[in-house]
């Protein structure tokens, strides 16, 4: 493809890793949640990139040959606009979200705005830097829209690398925790659950959550989880109607639900439940720079082991990676880039 011109506060960067999205994946395929997506589209919003040339215009103490990883979301910027006024780009109703309304991480180079630019923080590598922008996005939902408590039971519906991403962030705030999943997931994503203790719950119709819950669940050592069949708080990560249908149903009264998953179509919930057991939902759209910063820092002490969770795959091989994630096939694909 021939580069646009950089125009005044843009970029020119080189792509080194970039990761798949659940989101990437949707829009892939044309599910109707991610129909809005402009065809010809070079997708990818999570990457590490290292700056070639600067456009025209003031880039601050950005430099040739930085490292960085972009925010995925840049908000109009007006004054006047609430949301972009304290910096929480992520909720403008304006935002662009690169990949998606402007070429992206998928492509050997890439334009983007410097405003978008986060360097990598000292330690981290540029593999771990296609990680970052996910992992914002959990520490968004856990810090800032959940009340974890040390000895509380989450549950964790849906194990792809959002879903086990707000498992580890869940455990490090003191939470015991329980992630779902289908037979499908049994060997390769409940597993690395399994592998990093957690609690593994294979549900389906017939064998739902809230009848396991009902039954009894324990942990490694037997300790009941969850109490008479409730829990602290349910993180959704699946994107099924369904389980966000019957997530009301798991929680104890007072308890909370928060949503980080959007749907292909409407979810029923029984609103009259929530009020007679002032349950609190809440959704978590994306993240900001101090997301990423927190993200950042879980990933350098430690915290979050991307090399767990981590697949890597050549640029050569970039729809087998793209094939594998669609079929939930691995855990994270990660693109080696150039």
């Amino acid at each position: 493809m021939e580069l646009p011109e950089l125009k005044e506060g843009e970029i020119l960067a080189k792509t080194l890793y970039t990761g798949i999205c659940g989101s990437d994946n949707s829009a892939a395929i044309g599910k109707s949640n991610f129909d809005w997506v402009e065809r010809p589209r070079i997708i990818g919003h999570e990457f590490s990139a290292e700056v070639l040339e600067l456009g025209p215009g003031d880039h601050g103490e950005l430099k040739v040959g930085d490292i960085f990883t972009p925010l995925a979301m840049l908000g109009c910027q007006d004054e006047e606009c609430p949301e972009c006024s304290v910096a929480k780009w992520n909720l403008c109703p304006q935002k662009k979200i690169i990949g998606f309304h402007r070429n992206g991480g998928f492509g050997q180079r890439v334009v983007l705005e410097s405003d978008r630019v986060v360097p990598l923080m000292k330690g981290l590598t540029p593999a771990q830097g296609a990680l970052v922008e996910p992992l914002s996005i959990i520490t968004n939902a856990l810090f800032n829209k959940c009340d974890i408590k040390p000895g509380q039971d989450v549950v964790i519906t849906g194990c792809g690398i959002i879903g086990l991403m707000s498992a580890e962030v869940a455990r490090s705030a003191g939470a015991r925790v329980a992630v779902t999943g289908l037979a499908q997931d049994r060997d390769i994503r409940l597993k690395k659950a399994r592998e990093r203790g957690f609690i593994t719950v294979e549900v389906s119709p017939e064998n739902s959550l809230i009848s396991q819950l009902q039954n009894g669940i324990t942990d490694e050592n037997g300790v009941p989880f969850g109490t008479n069949g409730k829990i602290d708080l349910l993180i959704e990560c699946s994107g099924v109607p369904a389980v966000l249908t019957e997530a009301i149903g798991v929680v104890r009264p007072e308890g909370a639900i928060c949503v980080i998953a959007t749907y292909g179509n409407d979810v029923s919930i029984n609103a009259t439940h929530v009020t007679r057991t002032s349950l609190s939902i809440r959704g978590s759209m994306g993240s900001c720079r101090a997301d990423y910063m927190s993200a950042m820092k879980l990933m350098v002490t430690g915290v979050f082991p991307t090399e767990h969770y981590t697949d890597l795959y050549d640029f050569k091989n970039v729809t087998k990676a793209f094939e594998d994630s669609i079929k939930a096939q691995n855990m994270k694909a990660v693109v080696k880039m150039n």
